[in-house]
This record gives structure tokens, C-alpha cells and sequence, in this order.
């Protein structure tokens, strides 16, 4: 209960705070982290050299760094974003090119949309509820804490998106049928490889998670990529673009590719925007 009461005094108190003092937060957090705690610190470095090898020393440092940044606004921003109104946060967080996956929900046909751990995700996710309202289902692992599991549902579920725990995935197939889309996050490292897909990812194979083909192949699903850029701190752009318009055309595992690929070239573009700090490639030669 004390956990609870913690966590819900600390949202309602973020609720208040305008934006200025939320980035002054989280520049001193963003101190903690990367000098302090140092949290993952030798995770970070490590991911980073693996991935950009030819970059000296002083480049993946500053990286690091930008990661940490990265890193601290997204827990202020995530906490804040619980509080946001609809139209606030609609308008720091723009989505473009929505309209096909619009005009394929209103005909009753599901898409499912796919998006990777990069800048402030947590708002993406809870935009997609209020741009696809009463149509939008998200997949979550539960919090052991009854009391805060409740408080944060009831938060997240504020957009009209329809909330599958991880342990009742097999619900999504009831859903299907009456026109969803469905979101999923699958760049980040599977805790279970026995049904993973592998696929390539910075020139190694790794294991990724299944359930975007299985959905999409087994379904025939259009597939969407939401490809969220930071314009300015507290503002957002996310566009949509179709990765797959028939997925069960596609040779097996050519879909999961598609979207690792897709997460590089993002990487790329800005490195210090995904979650370095999971340990992706820990299964690599398992």
C-alpha cells in the first residue's frame, strides 16, 4: 500500500509541475544516472561499440551521454504523459499519415501497427489511443503490485485503448475480427528464444520477438511502422508508413527483417534515441 500511495502522490505531483521544471528534473536524473548510479553503464558502452565499431572513443561516449539524456526525459516525460489531457498531448505528440489505417479500421479490417523503443515511446503508445479511438489495443506486462497495476490501468486506459496483458495474449484473437489495430514493440531482446524468429539486426543474427509475424502472417494484416521524432523537447512528430500491406505474401520470417531493419535505419539516423541500456544481444551465442 505505501508503494501505491508513493507512486500516485508522484504522478498527481508530476500532474502539476509545467514542463520547465520537469526538464530541470530531469537534467539533475540525468546526472544521477550516467555519473551517480552509473546505471548500465558498461551495458550502454558495450551495445554501442558493438553496433558502431568504427566510431572512435570520443564519438560513443558522447552518444552515451545523449543517451542518458534520452534516457532521463523519457521517465519525466512518461510520468507527466499519465496526467496529459487528450488534446495536450495529441498536439506534442503530431501523428502523420494516418489515414490509410483510418479508412481500414472504418471498413472493420485490423492492422496491426509496430514501433521500437526510441525517444519518448510511452506517449506514442498513448496517443495511438485517442488518433485510432475505441480501436486501438495495447499489449502490457502486469504490475506485481495489485494496487498500483489498478491505478496505472485505469491511467493508461483514459485513451479508449484496450489493455491485453502479456498473459492473456491469445484474447487478441477475438479481437482481430472486429477491426483493431493492434500494437506492438518487438525490438527489444526476447526473455524467452524458443519461439523467437531470427533475424539480422547491426549485421548479427539475433533472436526477435514472434508475435508480429505470427499475427500478421496468420491473419493477413497490413503492418504500419510508427517512426516517432523529437522536433523540440516536449514535442513530437510520428509518422505511419505501411512496412507490409499482405504480410502472408511475404517469405516466413521476411516481415520480422523488414521491421528490424527498419528499427536500424532509425538507429541510425539518431543512435542516441533507443534503449541502449537492454541487453539485446545477451541470447547472441546462446
Amino acid at each position: 500500500m505505501l508503494a501505491y500511495l508513493l507512486i500516485r502522490s508522484l504522478i498527481q505531483f508530476f500532474g502539476y509541475l509545467p514542463f520547465g521544471i520537469i526538464y530541470a528534473i530531469s537534467r539533475f536524473l540525468r546526472f544521477v544516472l550516467q555519473f551517480i548510479v552509473r546505471y548500465r553503464f558498461n551495458t550502454i558502452k558495450e551495445n554501442l561499440e558493438r553496433c558502431f565499431p568504427n566510431f572512435e572513443e570520443n564519438e560513443i561516449l558522447s552518444i552515451l551521454g545523449k543517451n542518458y539524456k534520452n534516457l532521463a526525459t523519457i521517465i519525466v516525460e512518461g510520468i507527466k504523459g499519465l496526467s496529459l489531457s487528450k488534446e495536450e498531448l495529441m498536439r506534442r505528440n503530431q501523428f502523420i499519415g494516418i489515414e490509410p489505417v483510418q479508412n481500414l479500421l472504418a471498413s472493420g479490417k485490423s492492422v496491426i501497427l509496430i514501433c521500437p523503443h526510441t525517444n519518448n515511446w510511452e506517449w506514442t503508445v498513448l496517443a495511438s489511443g485517442y488518433y485510432f479511438p475505441d480501436k486501438t489495443i495495447g499489449i502490457y506486462k502486469e504490475i506485481r503490485n495489485s494496487y498500483i497495476e489498478k491505478y496505472i490501468y485505469t491511467l493508461r486506459s483514459r485513451c479508449s485503448m484496450q489493455l491485453i496483458s502479456t498473459r492473456y495474449t491469445r484474447l487478441i484473437n477475438e479481437e482481430i475480427p472486429k477491426g483493431r489495430a493492434i500494437l506492438l514493440m518487438s525490438d527489444q531482446n526476447p526473455s524467452n528464444t524458443k519461439d523467437a524468429i531470427q533475424s539480422y539486426f547491426f549485421g548479427e543474427k539475433i533472436p526477435v520477438l514472434h508475435g508480429l509475424e505470427k499475427y500478421a502472417r496468420q491473419y493477413k494484416l497490413p503492418v504500419y511502422y510508427l517512426d516517432q521524432k523529437r522536433i523540440s523537447p516536449g514535442y513530437y512528430q510520428v509518422s505511419v508508413s505501411l512496412l507490409s500491406n499482405n504480410s502472408s505474401e511475404l517469405k516466413e520470417t521476411e516481415l520480422t527483417q523488414l521491421f528490424m531493419s527498419k528499427v536500424e535505419e532509425c538507429i541510425r539516423r539518431d543512435p542516441s534515441s533507443w534503449l541502449w541500456s537492454h541487453r539485446r544481444w545477451k541470447h547472441l551465442n546462446t
